[in-house]
């Protein structure tokens, strides 16, 4: 009893010598000030907070100051502490940020309880934060210390499949080591994020032995497996072998996905394949597999470069009659394509579904129309376009700012330059873009005889 009250004597009369809250500007200045001597006073430091907890009036800052003080108690290696003030200032509502969600992270490490890390990547994605390899590398070396490597080897995998990939392929292939050296053979899903590891990095070599060692232990290949592979070799530009893997897919019974459909088309048609990739697409419909836009824009991209408008006008049909909406990406290769073929009657028209859809053009689309009347030396066309583009207020990229220079040196020299280009606005840009008022500007410098109007 005794002992009781010279404790309570003791509290009291440490928060008495403390300022009040109410008096402190910044918790966070205190908290740093305190930390910061030569001999940091942490007991003085944890007062301080308490005293601003248990006082429900938190001073502008608080909140810094509490993610602060997780954070340094952390680094002190002191966890204990730092989790208690992490539970005393989430119990009254204040936000933990990223670095103090990690340090929760050190902190189920650090007590050999790594297995609810994965409870913390769901509350740091609830925050809208993103997981990056530090965080991921921390928990899966604080299972492997505590001889839980397949638990480490079951994060792995669900991190492949959900979230990042821990570092390098060297991290990768360390865990996958250990893994080997505990005798354990892990799943399916461990090898599919290696598989994919080797082939982004370039390592076909490797992938390839992965995919016989998935093989040699027994283990079936899922759609996943294939997908990954698919996906990789299409990449690398390896079409023949991404086309044995569909195959060998088909005849295993596993169904490809619209995605690895999509995935091998692109690919086809970006070789010039494009007969093949049309036997893919009619293959996909009558295996219940219904395309989507993306199957659409594919394929009716590669039909239009090949110059076939009639089939890639019933195949916009098509996907009209199936329900789909075309998206900006659809426009965008329409309106690129028909120009290109000199067609552009149907480019224009393109444009004013793409606007009565609710998509503005972009610079892409502009500048696919400014080359196609170029090409057919449609002056009227290229200056009423200009005019459009100022009026929208549109930022010029690298590649149409190019075009547009070159539609201005094909201007017939009988056509006043000054009188026919519109008044640009005034609009500033960023990055390597910039506006239709910049562009002038740089005309102008480079040719002050044009006198050109810019407001």
């Amino acid at each position: 009893m005794q002992s009781l009250q010279i404790s309570k004597w003791l509290q009291t009369r440490l928060l008495s010598s403390l300022p009040s809250v109410t008096s402190l500007s910044n918790v966070e200045t205190q908290l740093r000030a305190l930390w910061e001597e030569r001999n940091p006073k942490i007991s003085e430091a944890l007062s301080l907070f308490h005293h601003a907890i248990h006082s429900n009036r938190f001073p502008s800052g608080s909140a810094s100051a509490c993610n602060f003080l997780v954070q340094t108690l952390t680094r002190s290696r002191k966890y204990e502490l730092a989790f208690s003030v992490y539970t005393k200032m989430t119990n009254v509502g204040i936000f933990p940020s990223f670095l103090t969600l990690s340090c929760l992270v050190s902190y189920f490490v650090n007590i050999h309880k790594p297995e609810f890390a994965p409870g913390v990547f769901g509350l740091v994605l609830k925050r809208g934060f993103q997981l990056n390899e530090y965080v991921m590398s921390l928990a899966l070396k604080g299972l492997c210390s505590n001889d839980e490597v397949e638990k480490a080897i079951e994060l792995f995998s669900v991190m492949g499949r959900h979230f990042v990939m821990p570092g390098s392929l060297d991290q990768a292939m360390e865990f996958y080591n250990t893994m080997i050296e505990r005798g354990i053979s892990g799943s399916i899903f461990t090898y599919n994020t290696l598989i994919d590891r080797c082939l982004k990095d370039g390592l076909v070599d490797k992938a390839i032995e992965f995919w016989r060692h998935v093989i040699d232990l027994g283990f079936v290949p899922n759609s996943i497996t294939y997908g990954v592979m698919i996906n990789g070799f299409c990449k690398i530009h390896m079409i023949r072998i991404a086309k044995g893997l569909f195959c060998k897919m088909r005849a295993s019974g596993t169904n490809p996905t619209v995605i690895d459909y999509n995935t091998l088309m692109l690919s086809l048609c970006k070789e010039g394949s494009l007969g093949q990739a049309r036997m893919l697409f009619q293959e996909m419909r009558t295996a219940n597999h219904l395309p989507s836009v993306v199957s659409f824009n594919t394929i009716i991209d590669g039909t239009l470069k090949a110059g076939d408008v009639k089939s890639a006008k019933e195949m916009l049909e098509d996907m009209f009659k199936m329900g789909l909406i075309p998206d900006r990406i659809t426009f965008s290769i329409l309106v690129n394509r028909f120009s290109k073929l000199g067609l552009l009657d149907e480019a224009r028209m393109c444009v004013k579904k793409m606007i009565a859809c609710g998509l503005e053009p972009d610079a892409f689309v502009f500048d696919s129309l400014l080359k196609g009347y170029s090409s057919k030396g449609e002056t009227e066309e290229i200056v009423n376009l200009l005019h459009q583009m100022a009026d929208k207020g549109v930022i010029l990229d690298k590649e149409i700012t190019s075009t547009i220079l070159a539609c201005l040196c094909q201007i017939s020299d009988d056509v006043d330059v000054m009188e026919v280009l519109p008044t640009f606005s005034k609009e500033t840009s960023k990055g390597t873009s910039i506006t239709c008022n910049e562009l002038l500007m740089k005309i102008k410098k480079s040719y002050p005889e044009l006198k050109l109007c810019a407001a």
